[in-house]
């Protein structure tokens, strides 16, 4: 089983709190992401219990070599009376993350999908997270529970005390037993959960309504528990993520009249919480009550917090992943699973991709539109992945030759430097400092001592000709890059084993 080391001092620029000095010629970028089809989550056909929707409400783990899905499909619609949001709790597996295959489980037993990759789960999977230290279970997930059906949740002895979130453990990822009895939140349809060993908690991002203006947003809170069971931020919520007047702009700019936040990806790197978020963008008519406003486009971007509570975003909050052109997957509606997943050099971002926008096939009250065949709504929307080089979400650049001046926190006993970079035709030195006299370099450790990197790596190793990295005083120290037609995305203090 892969854990996070708990020993990571990695450093992202997607945040600039540790710079102390830079030239005019470093500038921040933002990468996107590349967009990767993947086979073997297609809907199974008329009468399969995906036959509807495939949504990644949910995680993607990689254990012993195997990747594992926890997904949210939809059958296909008996009438235009049923629920619109009929959500159940899917499974999946991969060797590679990129071909798919949907066991036959066996766990429901209901009859109305033979041979399926059904969970008992009761609603739509809001994330499966590995269970932190000593804890009498493996896996912890957050629902959101949409009621108690026959057949396929009913009866598993779990209870229904309303719609809500509820916490599931389990201790092998396909057979459940409910952990909360009462839903911990009542307010909203849409939850991250997160778990973060180095702080020793689980993170729940709950969306709730709340006003700005007249106009009311989907907003995500921050609630944590030690245990899973007991949560902190029920009562009293800790707004994480509310959109503002720069986000109805944004919105306006791209011909839409508001935005709100629907749903929310958390990862960690060292002491730098990643969020990417999903910007709901809404046009007219909205709605004049105490409501969500249906219909509308999504587009992903990126933020970053010291705690996981208090957020905040890059210089103009650049978007990360557009929708994509007009029959397309994607080209409509998007959503994420809970977290990245760390495979090789890389980090993948599960997301649900929709060939229509939200809304597109309901009413204003969310009831299934009858002008729309029920048959016109099946396999509209498929998981996809969008992936980036690992921590790849923000670099100080150069298109000639810039020079940053960086407070490096040096851990006690770090000794190795890696860095993030990529510079096939240019070059990364470094220099070292004390951090009280910027301008006196460490003899031996000018940027003329460095061995410059060259080329594309994401933890490259930062060497001098004659000093070792353990050979540097043990003061405070100031960290200087010189960027040459290339860019730097982080680095990372390491202890030599």
């Amino acid at each position: 089983m892969e854990t996070e080391p708990q020993n990571d001092e990695r450093h992202l620029f997607i945040h600039l709190d540790l710079i102390r000095r830079w030239d005019a010629g470093i500038y921040q970028r933002f990468p996107q992401p590349e967009k990767v089809p993947i086979t073997g989550l297609e809907p199974g056909g008329p009468d399969s219990c995906d036959a509807r929707v495939a949504e990644i409400y949910g995680s993607v783990l990689i254990e012993d070599g195997v990747f594992r899905m926890w997904y949210s499909v939809m059958p296909d619609a008996l009438s235009h009376a049923e629920n619109a949001d009929h959500f159940y709790a899917a499974y999946a597996e991969s060797d590679d993350g990129i071909h798919w295959r949907k066991p036959d489980l066996k766990i429901t037993g209901q009859e109305r999908f033979p041979g399926n990759n059904l969970l008992s789960l009761p609603g739509a999977v809001m994330g499966v997270v590995r269970a932190l230290p000593g804890a009498e279970w493996k896996y912890l997930a957050a629902v959101t529970q949409l009621g108690l059906e026959k057949g396929v949740s009913e009866e598993f002895g779990y209870q229904d005390n309303g719609g809500g979130t509820y916490l599931y453990v389990s201790d092998d990822g396909l057979h459940w037993r409910q952990l909360t009895k009462e839903p911990v939140s009542q307010q909203g349809d849409v939850s991250c959960l997160f778990a973060d060993p180095r702080s020793n908690r689980y993170l729940l991002y709950q969306k709730v309504g709340q006003f700005h203006g007249f106009d009311l947003r989907r907003s995500f809170v921050c609630m944590e528990s030690k245990d899973g069971a007991n949560w902190e931020g029920t009562e009293t919520w800790r707004d994480s993520f509310v959109c503002d007047d720069y986000d109805d702009m944004q919105a306006m700019q791209a011909g839409f009249r508001i935005a709100d936040h629907y749903g929310v990806a958390i990862y960690r790197a060292g002491d730098t919480y990643i969020s990417v978020e999903d910007i709901f963008l809404m046009g007219d008519p909205l709605r004049l009550k105490y409501a969500q406003n249906p219909v509308g486009l999504y587009k992903f971007r990126l933020g970053f917090s010291r705690d996981g509570s208090h957020w905040r975003h890059p210089k103009g909050r650049p978007t990360w992943l557009e929708p994509d052109a007009p029959g397309e997957w994607g080209a409509g509606f998007g959503v994420s699973a809970n977290t990245f997943v760390e495979h090789d050099d890389h980090l993948l971002l599960y997301y649900g991709a929709s060939l229509y926008d939200h809304g597109w096939s309901i009413e204003e009250d969310f009831r299934l539109r009858t002008d729309i065949p029920l048959e016109e709504q099946r396999d509209t929307s498929r998981v996809i992945l969008a992936r980036i080089r690992k921590d790849r979400f923000a670099s100080l650049s150069a298109t000639y030759k810039g020079v940053i001046a960086v407070d490096s926190s040096r851990p006690a006993k770090a000794d190795e430097l890696f860095i993030n970079a990529l510079c096939p035709n240019g070059s990364i030195r470094v220099a070292f400092s004390p951090l009280e006299k910027q301008e006196e370099i460490l003899p031996g450790f000018g940027f003329d001592d460095c061995i410059p990197f060259i080329g594309d790596e994401t933890r490259a190793p930062v060497e001098f000709r004659n000093k070792k990295l353990s050979d540097l005083p043990d003061e405070d120290l100031m960290l200087h890059f010189e960027i040459t037609r290339g860019e730097i995305f982080g680095f990372e203090w390491r202890q030599s084993q």
